[in-house]
């Protein structure tokens, strides 16, 4: 089966991964490419890249430089204009995984309406995300997978200064996380630390300018930094898995507008637990009272956070009930259900 998908987002092709932190949508792309290629299939990517050329056996070609005429399927990552490029009335899959809200644009909305490609989203909640008009169509729930770092991992070894982990935007609940951390936990556990994984904030302490939606934010950390709080710079998916293999506790503030929750369900199949708020896509991607916790509000969040960095024996009996329930998904497995998708 030939199989093209279509993104116009950002430069990156497979090789990235191995040297850039990206995303969990990039790196969707990159992971879902290679594994249906790995099953037989034939595979292009037209998007931003540099250059053409193949990667584990994915051929990547510029996507200002189309000239496809043919594919069993076609893919199209996200921006629903880009169903305008095929040419043909092969199946067609506007893949999200990303919001849908933008889907009910007068411009968006009539070009999928145009097209009816069928819908794969990421869960329930994105389902919300839709709008009504658009429900006709045919859809699929197949949720995002993790890469093999993620999945086939060695035990978590908490080290004996208790470790939190947040990797959430700055601008989607952070500040939130540190108002708890400075009200309860530092004032708790004044030796536990926060580490927080952000290309931008470490870009703006080191002085560099960030654009004004960012200067509370900003402002509030550099003020916190005393109540051990790192602030740390986003690693690719080898490197994160040593230096977050001795964190307690992922702390999530989640997001109405959230589909994805990418990096939770990373660590979920790393067996780390977390603790979130019961918004968007994050109360799916945990087992509540087993893998993690869903706090109604921020002195629950609090306690459940204190429990797991103080309590070394309860985050173990936390982190066997992760390893048992194995809540990764491999990428092949995502493959398989995609194909019976294009099948369908």
């Amino acid at each position: 089966m030939l199989i093209t998908f279509l993104d116009k987002n950002y430069k990156y092709d497979g090789s990235t991964i191995k040297i850039k932190p990206l995303d969990g949508a990039l790196k969707s792309v990159i992971l879902l490419s290679e594994a249906l290629a790995s099953i037989g299939h034939i595979v292009r990517v037209y998007n931003n890249c540099n250059e053409t050329k193949v990667i584990n056996k994915v051929s990547w070609q510029k996507i200002d430089n189309f000239d496809a005429s043919h594919s069993d399927v076609w893919v199209v990552h996200n921006d629903p204009n880009l169903l305008d490029l095929i040419p043909s009335n092969d199946k067609k899959i506007l893949w999200l995984s990303s919001s849908g809200l933008k889907l009910a644009r007068p411009e968006n909305f009539s070009i999928i309406m145009k097209h009816k490609p069928t819908l794969i989203i990421q869960g329930e909640y994105h389902i919300n995300s839709i709008p009504e008009g658009l429900k006709s169509l045919d859809a699929t729930i197949i949720p995002t997978g993790q890469s093999d770092y993620f999945i086939n991992n060695e035990d978590l070894f908490p080290s004996v200064t208790p470790k939190a982990l947040v990797t959430t935007h700055p601008l989607m609940g952070l500040d939130w996380i540190i108002d708890i951390w400075n009200k309860y936990i530092h004032t708790k556990l004044p030796w536990a630390e926060l580490h927080i994984y952000s290309y931008s904030l470490h870009k703006a302490l080191l002085g560099e300018n960030l654009p004004e939606v960012y200067d509370d934010i900003i402002e509030k950390v550099k003020q916190s930094l005393t109540h051990n709080i790192k602030i740390n710079l986003p690693k690719i998916d080898k490197e994160m898995i040593e230096e977050i293999k001795d964190v307690r506790v992922h702390l999530y503030p989640s997001h109405k507008f959230e589909v994805s929750a990418f990096s939770l369900s990373e660590t979920q199949a790393l067996g780390m637990p977390a603790i979130v708020r019961p918004l968007g896509a994050a109360t799916e991607k945990i087992y509540n009272g087993k893998t993690g916790f869903i706090a109604e509000n921020e002195k629950l969040f609090a306690e459940y956070v204190i429990k797991l960095l103080s309590d070394l024996t309860y985050f173990k009996s936390v982190n066997k009930e992760s390893k048992s329930l194995k809540l990764g998904r491999d990428w092949n497995k995502v493959a398989e259900e995609f194909i019976q998708v294009f099948k369908s």
